[in-house]
């Protein structure tokens, strides 16, 4: 059956925009609006299974609507410049998917609406932010809502139309025209608000009705409707949708055509929509030619009868390189010899999942496997690191020299890399079919971006690391059950305690991880803070920790409440989390290189890098961690590493002096700042000298310093400022980053490594101020992140050089730990602290406290 959808794009699009966090495409360009809508275009799509879609907009232009009335939508807040330019990213998006767009110069999105929905009979959902639309609803158009965001949907027909909204879709104009309508500033009748009018459509049916009986009324209702009738009439016209708007649209111009093209595909691609590249919404057909690379050769793919026959292919080809990709589906490679001008061949073995396949079993690729990876051929693939692990297990060593396109990627972006493969092959209209040749040419795309400090950074650094991070993975760390199952235990029964005592003081038993019954409770029936009267939306209460924080004190179930929280997050993140990660023992954390945008590495399964240290509680939980049988754990911890950078790259005399002269940097500070003797700094001094120190790595307010230490906002600038007179070079290399990474888009770090900033190009200030953040700390932050890698290098190199059975099993911010035999340890201190210290020559020398211990605790 016929169906047609027909959707507001005005409405839709500003309603995604708001509703979707604002991201940016690497290229600084915002996009959040655009994936939004798409969303929910899908989502229509899927749910609706329309035959016909059309997308109406408004134009830049007056309508009739404001040539009769100069003030229609006057006041209405600009358009920001991040929603705007999205525009027409989405008209061209829409072009791509082949649906009808529909403007008419003159009319309003909701006019097109109109006429399309009373031109065609067939049944038509209207999709709209803008309750103008209501009016529309009869015995063939529906009326889809969006109540909040672009999700929660309110659907209105002919049947339930007046029981939700209490009048029939026509008393919406005229409703309009009694009580008016600030958004649009339409006037209607004066001192009329929603309960009168209501009662008024109610009584008398319609605005001609309400004049007909105007003897019948008395009193200022009277008067107001007598001296305001021209605007109750005037308010009418403007509030009715027009529906015989000359707009050039047939039914068989709104035709729906999926799946969608390969265009769809590359624009999704084009503004970074990886979520949507793997939805089974597209054509199968060849990728079609990007703007973005050199003509592709036709790829032909070959599939070898066996895995011996593959090997022959290798051993015979005079290629250096060798792209590959292994996935359950089978393993591919391409040569780099077989390009021969406009084609090219990939050899290809699906894996077999029954008898009468194409292919071959897994375990027959073996042969072929061992051939590559531990031949002399380069490999090339998309990440390494996973390809060791999946070798590993089927006791294949990768032994020989091989490139790593993801590391590649994010190195040449500038940008944390968390694209898949197919992504980056969409976003270059590299064949999905031909994987292991698109591997190779984003190799070759991406070494061909590639500076000059960055490729010492790539080949250097990142390369060989992947492989001591393999390592560390597959050694893991040891858990002791023992305390787990004690630390579980404890916490359970504290657990179970604090919650009867929230049901005793809250008089009733309920859902405390709920925010709308918890939010009840406090607000409402104990009548807490400022929620004295029931939220119009109980999805509105505030119940996250720092919230409940400002109650402390209002109420004896605040405390209880908050140590819940912190109960149950020790208990689900960090004792039974991990259970499920233990395998013969031991966790095996993963290590990422290419998941943030500084360069650190980042953790996960466990994530090792979020045991909390700032709280004594939070440190205890390092006595899980522990060295294996009859081993100790080495600890080697940088000393403020971030601000010996700061005194570096700064060149600030003052810092320099103090490290170099071992003094107490913080205790240095305060004496500087408050312009006392070193022996008159008090530990109250010291403290805040410290909150300052470490503050302006980040490019703190006083707002957050007073925050941190319990002072008034005027004194915490006061602190700020005397530290920048005191120490104006630190002031003028801060203000220095930004000023570059506005000028040049990003920052670098000690060893090159760059950062793109895109949110310094945003129109929104809090996002700029986040951008301008970044690029205060990044390059310590960044340089940071370099040199604790350097010094994993050094050390793994070192303890394998002397021959030592120690291993580097744990890497968490800027420490170290080594897994280490007994009689290794004096040998393994001495190497580890020469590792991390002599790791990159500094202004400042860098220093290490290093710790041993039978537990993580212990070796802290």
């Amino acid at each position: 059956m016929d169906k047609l959808v027909l959707i507001d794009g005005n409405s839709l699009l500003n309603r995604a925009f708001y509703a979707t966090p604002l991201f940016t495409t690497k290229s600084g360009t915002p996009t959040n609006a655009v994936f939004g809508f798409v969303k929910l275009l899908l989502k229509i799509i899927s749910d609706k299974k329309p035959t016909h879609l059309a997308v109406a907009f408004d134009i830049h232009a007056p309508t009739f609507r404001h040539k009769q009335y100069a003030e229609y939508k006057a006041g209405r807040k600009p358009m920001p410049e991040d929603l705007v330019v999205q525009f027409p990213l989405m008209k061209e998006l829409l072009t791509a998917m082949k649906i009808k767009i529909c403007e008419l110069e003159g009319y309003e999105a909701d006019d097109v609406i109109g006429t399309l929905a009373k031109r065609f009979s067939i049944p038509t959902y209207i999709y709209t932010g803008d309750r103008d639309a209501y009016q529309l609803v009869d015995e063939s158009t529906s009326v889809c809502f969006t109540k909040k965001g672009v999700s929660d949907l309110l659907e209105l027909n002919n049947e339930n139309f007046h029981d939700e909204i209490g009048l029939t879709p026509l008393q919406i104009i005229d409703l309009k025209a009694l009580m008016g309508d600030k958004s649009d500033n339409i006037p209607g009748v004066m001192g009329i608000g929603e309960k009168s009018a209501y009662t008024l459509l109610h009584e008398y049916g319609d605005l001609d009705g309400v004049y007909a009986h105007i003897d019948d009324l008395k009193g200022a209702l009277k008067t107001k409707l007598e001296t305001k009738k021209d605007d109750a009439y005037f308010s009418k016209m403007l509030a009715t949708i027009l529906t015989t708007a000359p707009i050039d649209a047939e039914l068989s111009d709104c035709i729906l055509q999926t799946p969608f093209s390969t265009a769809v595909r590359e624009k999704f691609a084009e503004f970074e929509f990886r979520s949507l590249l793997t939805m089974s919404i597209f054509a199968e057909e060849e990728q079609t030619v990007s703007v973005r690379t050199t003509v592709e050769p036709t790829v032909e793919v070959r599939t070898p009868e066996t895995a011996a026959e593959a090997i022959e292919i290798v051993r015979n080809s005079q290629a250096e390189t060798v792209g590959c990709d292994w996935s359950e589906k089978g393993f591919s490679f391409y040569l780099s010899d077989e390009n021969g001008g406009n084609n090219a061949v990939e050899y290809a073995l699906p894996i077999k999942q029954g008898l009468l396949d194409v292919g071959v079993y897994e375990y027959q690729l073996y042969p072929l496997l061992k051939a590559i990876f531990g031949g002399k051929k380069r490999v090339i693939a998309y990440n390494t690191k996973e390809l060791r692990k999946k070798l590993a297990d089927v006791d294949i060593s990768f032994s020989a020299p091989f490139e790593d396109v993801g590391i590649l990627k994010c190195i040449t972006e500038g940008l944390s890399n968390t694209d898949s493969l197919d992504f980056c092959l969409t976003y270059y209209a590299l064949p999905l079919t031909a994987r292991a040749y698109g591997v190779y040419r984003l190799w070759e795309i991406y070494k061909g971006e590639l500076s000059g400090k960055e490729k010492d950074l790539y080949y250097s650094v990142e390369l060989p690391l992947s492989v001591v991070l393999f390592q560390m993975e597959s050694d893991g760390i040891t858990v002791n059950m023992d305390v787990l199952n004690e630390l579980s235990e404890k916490y359970q029964a504290e657990q179970d305690a604090v919650t009867e005592k929230i049901y005793e003081l809250a008089g009733e038993r309920f859902n405390i991880n709920s925010t709308q019954q918890l939010g009840k409770v406090l607000f409402e029936k104990l009548l807490i803070g400022d929620g004295r009267k029931k939220a119009k939306n109980t999805r509105s209460y505030k119940t996250t920790a720092e919230e409940l924080e400002k109650y402390q004190g209002e109420h004896p179930i605040i405390e209880p409440i908050l140590r819940y929280r912190q109960i149950q997050k020790l208990r689900s993140t960090y004792l039974e989390g991990i259970r499920p990660l233990i395998k013969d023992g031991k966790v095996h954390t993963t290590y990422s290189q290419i998941n943030t945008s500084t360069g650190r590495l980042s953790s996960a399964n466990p994530n090792m890098q979020n045991i909390p240290v700032r709280t004594d509680e939070g440190r205890i939980l390092r006595k899980l961690f522990l060295a294996s049988d009859g081993n100790v754990l080495v600890d080697a911890d940088y000393s403020q590493i971030e601000l010996r950078l700061l005194a570096h790259f700064s060149g600030c005399k003052e810092l320099i002096r103090a490290y170099c002269d071992g003094k107490d940097i913080h205790a240095t500070t305060a004496a500087q700042v408050f312009d006392i003797s070193l022996d008159k700094v008090t530990p109250t001094m010291r403290r805040e000298a410290k909150a300052v120190n470490f503050g302006i790595i980040y490019g703190i307010s006083a707002f957050g310093l007073s925050k941190d230490l319990g002072i008034g906002t005027k004194r915490a600038q006061e602190y700020i400022d005397k530290y920048f007179e005191t120490y104006s070079s630190v002031k003028e290399y801060i203000q220095g980053n930004v000023t570059t990474a506005k000028e040049t888009g990003y920052t670098t770090t000690l060893l090159g490594r760059r950062r793109v900033i895109n949110e310094l190009k945003s129109s929104n200030y809090m996002i700029r101020s986040f951008g301008e953040r970044a690029a205060m700390n990044m390059p310590l932050q960044g340089s940071s992140a370099d040199i604790i890698k350097l010094a994993m290098l050094k050390t793994a190199q070192a303890l394998q050089e002397n021959g030592l059975q120690a291993k580097l099993v744990l890497q968490v911010h800027d420490e170290l730990i080594i897994d280490c035999p007994k009689e290794e340890v004096e040998q393994v201190k001495l190497l580890l602290k020469n590792a991390m210290e002599t790791a990159v020559e500094l202004a400042v020398p860098l220093t290490v406290d290093v710790g041993v211990g039978v537990d993580w605790y212990d070796a802290k």
